[in-house]
């Protein structure tokens, strides 16, 4: 599935709208950045649990690790627009952390439940699945990323996400490769998912955009 060249910003009205109003308020932007931490967080833990045994892989380690370091990039960040935000991830610390878990949550039950329609051999059905959850949350990351780099720009905000799309496009081709190897079915497959995946963060974004009023 390509990804999006085109201006970002204009693809999604209701996510452009969502974060041209977090970035005007440091505290909820704060709140953001944290939460896009603990999603990044939620990824690598995921990896490390699901991945960890005697077939793993270059790609999964630095996957997992990139993830990681990810997740403290946007704790950072979020200091960098609050200088006296220091946190974890509690709910006061986090912009619907709840929404944020349950949409990471519902995403991989429905890969799972995609994958268990096929006769798919129990040897690589939690490859499987971490490959299609991380491909479509990535894919996602990318629209959002992206639109969200090009608003803090149009802002004049010094932060910059332009390493981590990079990153992430990397993750994105890595896998494609991969899933293409296991998979006959990769890409119907893919785009059944990336339209469940669409009503998840649809719905994930109301209430994110609930949450900044």
């Amino acid at each position: 599935m390509p990804i999006v060249k085109e201006n970002l910003t204009t693809l999604d009205p209701p996510l452009n709208s969502f974060l041209t109003s977090v970035i005007k308020d440091n505290k909820k932007h704060a709140l953001w950045l944290n939460t896009l931490s603990l999603l990044e967080h939620i990824g690598s833990r995921k990896i490390l649990l699901t991945q960890s045994n005697e077939f793993t892989s270059e790609m999964i380690l630095r996957h997992a690790t990139e993830e990681a370091r990810h997740a403290l990039f946007f704790k950072k960040a979020a200091r960098l627009i609050r200088a006296d935000f220091n946190s974890g991830y509690q709910p006061n610390e986090l912009l619907n952390g709840s929404s944020a878990k349950m949409y990471f949550a519902k995403l991989d039950a429905t890969v799972r439940k995609n994958l268990k329609r096929d006769a798919i051999s129990k040897d690589i059905f939690a490859y499987l699945a971490y490959l299609y959850t991380t491909t479509v949350i990535e894919l996602r990351a990318m629209t959002v990323y992206g639109a969200y780099d090009e608003l803090l720009r149009s802002n004049s905000q010094l932060l910059s996400l332009q390493n981590l799309i990079l990153e992430e496009q990397g993750h994105l081709e890595e896998m494609s490769d991969e899933l293409k190897r296991l998979d006959s079915r990769f890409q119907s497959r893919l785009n059944e998912l990336v339209e469940k995946e669409e009503k998840l963060f649809q719905k994930f974004l109301s209430q994110l955009t609930l949450s900044v009023g």
